[in-house]
């Protein structure tokens, strides 16, 4: 679609317009007499064409609808897509997450959805799709209500993918910031060590008896993890929870357990397993014995430690594989020199409290078009360099090109969190050496600190390629927060593209990092010229600080860059970039003289915005995002466009921050190895604190530093629409302050708007929607001490691992609740009109959670209204603890709804273990009551002959009506109940 830009003329001009052929010949012609000056209606017209870009909060004025508008009320939502609310004086359309933004196969333009807006706009090569409705009811001033539809034709957005909600894999964490591992309803604790007690499996089989066979070793186990026990060839096994073979009393060795392992889950269906090395063992050079999956992204697979002593060491834990497989934690073990993690085949993967002395590698789609996605948090990866890739020669060297990463998501990736993290160097250290004869860094003794762990050896010296933190080709949604990001001979991060980074360090780098425009598809060239491909951006409460000066021979040019912006509408919001030198050092100035060549070095600047784009005439000239208490004091330049007090700025260093931690007097410390040292030393989980308390430092002395809240406070939703305008965790959509649930007695207004919840474990006192207002947790949990409120209607939605915690409903309005993954749960009376849809749809393993009543709780469908439950993936019914009553009551007129899934598979409503509790049995006296006149229908398509369990509680009442509906027509549906059970039986005509 062509398109042309206009800047430069003065609003009311009067300008004429023509548009002429290369013959000369006018193609088109026309005249402004007031250039884009605007009259609204003085009535509300029946229908008003607007606009909205694609994957952000757009804002429609109240004057382009008609003049003099006193109130606006949104009658009825998109059908389609997109959430409309009203702030002040405009309309907000959120169509923010509705871009699908993974491809399924090599070609280019088939995607996931291929009916999805931004993929139409994709495979057509065109910048607008077909336009969203919904209707306003306006109210003039001294006139009555009137009712509006508004069209709004859906435009692309500069930036294609818009804003991330926050997509990734997060769950709850506890007051620790440790993750909450939740273990599926079958469930085994493997517990492996190297110590001379630990059973290899011909010992088990000499404790048992000769009638044991090694094959059937994990027979014997699973019978023991079972209430009630087993049969294995022929002799009874007796449950025995504490001294099974695999316990602490009788923990086995990684050989041993690598297949029980594997059998446990493959064969005898154990949901979740979780492998524990025992602390003070070096397992290096053991097989591996994990591997990712679990029974849902609520319940995966981990990774953990026993005992006393150092932390265990692992080896190299890879997972090879072109279908990925989803769920693993893996907490509090160490990985030797050149060790970590690598995976073609792990997808949800959260690293937690690990030191990591080697590299992060997710990489690969699969055939089903699922990227990689991982979490790493609270974790020390302070290098990457493995001496087994040293090249042999006269001497010995690293390659001059040499680049792992410490973190790397390669080859397209969605859901990136990095949090809490001490990441540095890469594929570089600063005790290189240099032989001008090698085409390389020459890898020789005595020249390095013994600490890097190369036994004196040289590390591998600086090039262009080399980067702590590598995004590699397409990315979506990336989340950095709480980051120390340390020493590069490269860039600090290769970003690419865009991501939401809050409260994070970068230091002693070559180059810091870009704000790319980011790629569509994998190596794919940009999609439309004058757009980014990729997400927004947003850098909050950010410092950079020391350049790296890092010369040799592979170093390039630019050895002080800062932050570099080739995006469109990247927002910067208290972002600091101070020093590339140590202004309180003169003797720093000395390494502006290359210790390589004796060259000079250039001072780079430290916020530089791409000039062919930016600069007059370039295609981002009018798309500068907004900025904020930004500042560059770098190099030979000061970039300050807020003013900001410059008087005290020499004593925003990273050497004076230091040196107040270590109380030492002001510029004690000159070497910034000292601090890199100091810092890698720390526990993962400390880091955390040490980012927020350097930025803090960093603020002060230019008078930015902003004064938080101490104690719990009413907090309210205004879309900031300079940044993502939807995020829960974005302090200035709430005025500014700390996002609510910094403290528990924090009561939150969302007036209306649609918000994500994410990244966070967090309790309100109270949440009021407002009118038409929608909360959608996509990872993390919100718990919610009291009943939602809303007015004309609200929703609340689950989704991946998102979690919602409500004591109730008992409001007037109606209320959607939609779980396509995660949970929701009920904790209190839940009796006001809803409609309830669960169907797991957003989880790979195809489950949800829908607790209708945990622990003394009730919930009841109203009349008129309609739960639904999509296939067999979901769990739905009740937990808890105490014996508590727990009810589920479908009133009459209600309707009970369910529908088979693809492979016919219906879920049953019951008690289950949730995981909450961790392994303790649901607690709870359930009952279903279907009063007379409520309706039960079950949607059999593709459900052969056999039965099926609908309603297995301690108590049932039923006089509803029940009905078979799209059963084939060789079967014959009937249908049993007991007291405590509904059953459907298919059987041949």
């Amino acid at each position: 679609m062509p398109k042309i830009d206009f800047s430069g003329i003065p609003t009311g001009s009067e300008v004429d317009l023509s548009v002429r052929n290369s013959a000369g010949n006018t193609l088109v012609a026309g005249r402004s007499p007031a250039w884009a000056e605007y009259t609204p209606p003085t009535e509300v017209p029946d229908q008003v064409n607007e606009a909205a870009d694609l994957g952000i909060v757009s804002r429609i004025p109240f004057d382009a609808i008609a003049a003099d508008i006193e109130s606006i009320e949104v009658f009825s939502q998109p059908s389609d897509y997109g959430h409309v609310s009203i702030v002040d004086d405009a309309v907000i359309v959120n169509t923010v997450d509705i871009p699908e933004t993974r491809k399924v196969s090599d070609e280019p333009t088939v995607l996931w959805n291929p009916e999805n807006p931004l993929s139409k706009m994709v495979t057509d090569r065109v910048l607008s799709t077909n336009p969203i409705t919904f209707t306003l009811r306006v109210k003039q001033v001294g006139k009555g209500a009137q009712d509006t539809t508004i069209s709004a034709r859906v435009d692309a957005h500069r930036t294609l993918c818009g804003w991330s909600c926050g997509r990734g894999i997060k769950l709850a964490v506890d007051s620790n910031d440790a993750t909450v591992l939740e273990p599926g309803e079958t469930h085994a604790d493997i517990h492996i060590s190297l110590s001379a007690s630990a059973y290899e499996l011909a010992d088990v089989v000499s404790e048992v008896g000769s009638w044991m066979a090694t094959g059937r070793v994990d027979d014997y186990i699973a019978a023991q993890l079972t209430p009630g026990g087993g049969t294995v060839l022929d002799h009874a096994v007796s449950y025995d929870p504490t001294t099974y073979f695999g316990s602490q009393a009788k923990p086995l060795t990684p050989l041993a357990a690598k297949g029980v392992v594997s059998a446990l889950v493959n064969d005898h269906g154990f949901k979740t397993v979780y492998v524990y090395y025992e602390r003070g063992y070096d397992y290096s050079g053991e097989k591996g014995v994990a591997f990712p999956g679990g029974d849902g992204l609520l319940h995966p697979h981990a990774v953990l430690t026993w005992g006393e002593g150092p932390r265990p060491i692992l080896g190299l834990m890879k997972f090879n594989g072109s279908i990925k497989v989803h769920g693993l934690v893996i907490r509090g073990v160490d990985f030797p020199l050149g060790q970590g993690v690598e995976s073609a085949a792990g997808s949800n993967v959260i690293i937690e409290d690990c030191i990591v002395l080697g590299s992060v590698y997710f990489y690969n789609q699969d055939t089903f078009g699922y990227p990689a996605r991982f979490t790493v948090r609270n974790s020390i990866i302070p290098h990457a360099f493995n001496p087994d890739d040293v090249k042999e020669g006269s001497p010995n060297s690293w390659a001059g090109n040499y680049r792992p990463s410490c973190v790397k998501p390669g080859g397209g990736c969605s859901g990136i969190i990095l949090q809490g993290n001490f990441i540095s160097f890469g594929g570089f250290a600063p005790d290189f050496s240099i032989d001008n004869n090698v085409d390389g860094y020459p890898f020789i003794e005595n020249r390095s600190d013994e600490r890097w762990g190369l036994e004196g050896f040289a590390p591998p010296g600086p090039n262009l390629l080399t980067h702590p933190i590598y995004f590699d080709s397409y990315t979506r949604h990336i989340l950095l927060r709480d980051n120390f990001v340390f020493g590069s001979g490269g860039s600090l991060i290769q970003l690419r593209a865009g991501a939401v980074m809050r409260n994070c360090a970068f230091t002693w780098g070559n180059q810091v990092f870009a704000f790319g425009k980011g790629v569509f598809d994998n190596y794919s060239d940009p999609v439309y010229p004058g757009y980014a491909d990729g997400h927004r951006s947003l850098g909050q409460d950010v410092v950079v600080t020391h350049a790296g000066y890092h010369d040799g021979p592979k170093a390039g040019n630019a050895l002080s860059e800062g932050v570099k912006v080739s995006a469109p509408l990247v927002a910067f919001d208290r972002f600091l970039v101070l020093h590339d030198l140590n202004p309180n050092d003169p003797a720093d100035a000395g390494r502006l003289v290359s210790d390589w060549n004796g060259d000079v070095h250039a001072r780079r600047d430290g916020l530089i915005y791409v000039e062919d784009e930016f600069s007059e005439g370039g295609i981002f000239e009018h798309y500068k995002g907004r900025e904020r208490q930004t500042l560059a004091y770098w190099g030979a330049k000061t970039y300050n466009p807020d003013g900001v007090d410059l008087s005290n700025v020499n004593d925003a260093t990273i050497f004076r921050w230091y040196d107040a931690q270590r109380g030492n007097a002001p510029d004690t410390t000159t070497d910034i190895m000292d601090i890199y040292w100091w810092l890698r030393e720390h526990q993962g989980p400390e880091i955390k604190a040490l980012v927020r308390s350097f930025i803090a430092f960093m603020q002060a002395p230019v008078g930015i530093a902003p004064t938080w809240r101490t104690k719990a406070a009413a907090c309210s939703f205004v879309p900031d629409l300079a940044e993502d305008g939807c995020r829960w965790d974005n302090p200035n959509n709430w005025g500014g302050d700390l996002i609510p649930g910094s403290f528990a007695g924090d009561t939150v207004k969302l007036n209306g708007h649609k918000v994500f919840f994410q990244d966070h474990t967090l309790t309100v006192a109270d949440l009021d929607l407002g009118a038409g207002g929608h909360l959608q947790a996509v990872n993390g949990r919100l718990n919610v001490s009291a009943g939602p409120v809303c007015s004309g209607g609200g929703a609340l939605t689950t989704d991946e691992s998102g979690q919602i915690w409500i004591k109730g409903y008992q409001g007037a309005a109606p209320l959607a609740v939609t779980v396509k993954g995660g949970r929701f749960a009920n904790t209190g009376t839940f009796s006001g009109p809803a409609d309830i849809h669960v169907d797991g749809s957003t989880d790979p393993h195809g489950k949800a959670e829908f607790l209708c009543a945990y622990g003394a709780a009730a919930m009841t469908v109203r009349s008129g209204r309609k739960m639904e439950i999509v296939g067999g993936g979901p769990r739905v019914g009740f937990d808890g603890t105490g014996g508590e009553a727990a009810v589920l009551t479908v009133e009459a007129g209600a309707t009970l709804r369910f529908v088979a899934g693809e492979n016919g598979d219906l879920a049953t409503i019951r008690e289950f273990r949730s995981g909450v509790n961790g392994t303790a049995a649901p607690n709870v006296v359930s009952s279903v009551i279907l009063e007379a006149g409520s309706n039960l229908e079950a949607d059999c398509t593709g459900r052969g002959p056999g039965t099926h369990t609908f309603v297995n509680v301690d108590a049932l009442s039923n006089g509803a009506t029940c009905t078979a509906i799209k059963v084939d027509p060789n079967l014959v549906a009937s249908w049993d109940t007991s007291g405590t059970e509904l059953k459907l039986t298919l059987a041949p005509a």
